[in-house]
């Protein structure tokens, strides 16, 4: 057996048949080993998307699972247009029932809606009497994870991917820092990149710290009467235990963690541990019919992050180690690692997850002369630095360094344009469109002006008078985001302005488009008044940020709005964005400094005198605005304090 210029993927679960597929669309040429295992994490989940219910921890993994939740419902759109299959997907939302009533400051901080013990029960009836409230979280949701493998092999197959089934991997060959081969059960089999993706029989490999983490699981099955719903018509996660309906009334229950090595079976302890656990929660389930009974190995990681990325040699990639979140990370997995692979982009986010993290330890343990964060210096495009907060800017799990955002409207010509946004360091550039679309004057080749593998596109809905013409127009930014090589990027700045005079945003359409297209699977920017009522409405229907009218578009009256505007940063939980008014590097620096997690400024860079020196100086005064943010400003006072001590003068 022997087969050259492939790109070799060992392993047949999940993660190793989504890399396979998204690498097949683009064009490459693809084998995969399966081992044939009916015990992998694919099989010992349940198909949460839960990256809230399970309070995953702020940090990167979370960043990696929010980011891999907005790419699902294209990622299931694509694999149900390939295959034809239901995969079960369903963004139901999760109930988070709890036997210990949280604090007030974890309540505060929590990402979820608090329910009490009363409207806990009116979200879900039947609930156990340890039940003492719950959260509720709307965004997460659920697909079946059989259902998916399935899809995802159906898929490979009809795309032309080489899938051998039966292959046992005994080795890898490696000569010069590259893998040569790899030995297997049934020969010796060559590529030009291999993939690792084997789940818990990794460590079989590579000497790599993934272990086996046993997980049994069972199903029952509803009753059913006529003409009515089945009893449990949401996900419930509760304490140690978690019960996911699926459709035609089976109900999963999950499930043990057991850290016992390569132990099979399920075991009576731990079906009755299930079943403890499952009636604690919904007394009910006790006399309902059981199904199936089931087990698998989740690859578990010393920190419990997945490794991902190049290791130890040149075209040696992993893709392992995810834990209990296999099902939920692998769109984005697939994603990273076909970029890696076809493009050679490392996404940054690849940092957090290398596999030598392990075996790479700190050269000294004195303590650090600084007590605090240092700014630290960045490259800009234009090859200057500038002083940048080591804090980053995030929308939907997206990092960004730069926190100004920027336009491409009525500058003098695209070069004045290109010029302009590589001067003020962006990350973020907003494109209307309909007027690329149409090739609007001062649009033309507009989408190919701007180096899209640098600047993140946000594709915006001007010109759009009610909510339905905003969705239509957000859907066609979103496949325009694609065509330019954003294949991930659902962004939207939603504006739906029917006044044509002072440009001022209609707020029940907003909301009204908001709603429907963060059901989409949009992360929607609203565009807005300084109202902080509808501020928390848009953020608690699902909006990634936003973005209040410091005073109306392009009028360069400056933040007339500062208190409305300092009321929803004081109450808001998702980033706030000042967009419009803005006329000067001051007021740019102004709003930052009120705590504004970002500025959008287009006419003041486009319209000046020079826009060039314009776009620099308000990423300039946007980096000074957050450092003196976070510095803290002195307290105002009556009188006066003197700098010098006045104790030791000269007599």
């Amino acid at each position: 057996m022997n087969a050259t210029k492939d790109i070799i993927i060992i392993g047949g679960g999940i993660i190793g048949m989504a890399i396979a597929v998204d690498l097949k669309l683009r064009g490459a040429s693809v084998t995969v080993c399966d081992r044939n295992f009916p015990q992998t994490a694919s099989v010992a989940a349940a198909g949460m998307l839960a990256p809230h219910a399970e309070e995953i921890s702020p940090g990167p993994l979370l960043d990696l699972c929010l980011k891999s939740r907005w790419l699902y419902p294209e990622w299931v759109r694509k694999l149900q247009d390939l295959t034809g299959l239901d995969l079960g997907y369903n963004p139901c939302g999760i109930l988070a029932p709890v036997y210990d009533l949280p604090s007030v400051d974890v309540r505060n901080h929590n990402q979820g809606q608090w329910l009490d013990k009363t409207a806990v029960r009116l979200y879900q009836t039947g609930l156990g009497d340890d039940v003492v409230g719950g959260w509720w979280y709307s965004e997460d949701g659920q697909v079946d994870n059989r259902q998916v493998l399935q899809a995802l092999r159906q898929a490979a197959k009809q795309l032309g991917v080489n899938i051998r089934e039966g292959v046992t991997v005994q080795t890898l060959q490696q000569k010069n820092g590259k893998v040569t081969s790899i030995l297997t059960n049934q020969g010796e089999l060559e590529g030009n990149t291999y993939i690792l993706a084997s789940g818990s029989w990794a460590s079989q490999i590579l000497p790599v710290p993934v272990r086996p983490i046993k997980g049994q699981m069972l199903a029952v099955k509803m009753p059913y009467t006529p003409n009515e719903p089945y009893p449990l018509q949401r996900v419930l996660y509760g304490p140690s235990t978690y019960l996911v309906p699926r459709q035609h009334g089976r109900l999963i229950i999950g499930a043990t963690s057991e850290d016992v090595g390569w132990t099979p079976h399920n075991t009576p302890q731990g079906i009755e541990t299930l079943i403890k656990r499952a009636t604690r929660l919904y007394p009910d389930l006790a006399n309902w019919e059981i199904e199936e009974f089931w087990w698998g190995y989740r690859p578990g990681t010393p920190d419990e992050l997945p490794i991902l990325g190049y290791y130890g040699c040149d075209n040696l990639i992993l893709a392992t180690g995810h834990y209990r979140n296999g099902i939920l990370l692998a769109p984005i997995t697939a994603s990273l690692i076909a970029d890696l692979v076809i493009n050679q982009k490392i996404d940054p986010i690849l940092n957090n997850f290398q596999g030598d993290r392990f075996y790479t330890q700190p050269t000294s343990s004195m303590t650090p002369f600084n007590v605090y964060p240092v700014p630290t210096a960045i490259n800009s495009n234009n090859g200057n630095s500038s002083l940048s907060s080591p804090d980053d800017l995030i929308i939907a799990g997206r990092k960004f360094r730069s926190r100004l955002m920027t336009g491409t409207g009525k500058y003098p010509n695209i070069a004045v344009m290109q010029e302009s946004v590589a001067a003020s360091e962006c990350e973020i550039v907003t494109v209307a469109v309909r007027r690329v679309q149409t090739n609007a004057p001062g649009h033309e080749g507009l989408a190919e002006a701007l180096d899209w593998n640098k600047i993140w596109m946000l594709p915006n809905t001007a010109g759009c008078k009610t909510a339905e013409e905003a969705i239509r127009v957000a859907r066609l930014g979103r496949e325009m985001a694609r065509l330019l090589g954003q294949e991930d990027n659902n962004f939207v700045k939603l504006e739906v302005i029917p006044d044509s005079k002072y440009l001022l945003p209609d707020p029940i359409g907003t909301l009204e488009a908001a709603e429907i297209l963060v059901k989409e699977g949009f992360a929607v920017l609203p565009y807005i008044n300084a109202d902080p009522i509808l501020a928390k409405r848009l953020e608690e229907v699902g909006c990634a940020t936003v973005m209040p009218l410091g005073s109306p578009i392009g009028s360069g009256q400056g933040i007339r709005t500062r208190a409305n505007i300092e009321i929803i940063i004081e109450e808001a939980n998702i980033p706030v964005v000042v967009d419009a008014g803005i006329r000067t590097p001051s007021e740019a620096s102004q709003a930052m400094e009120m705590g504004a997690d970002a500025v959008l400024i287009n006419s003041a860079i486009a319209l000046a005198k020079n826009p060039v020196l314009m776009g620099k100086a308000m990423g300039m005064a946007t980096v000074a605005g957050r450092l003196a943010y976070l510095g803290g400003r002195i307290p105002v006072k009556d009188y006066a304090i003197a700098s010098s001590p006045l104790t030791g003068t000269v007599v």
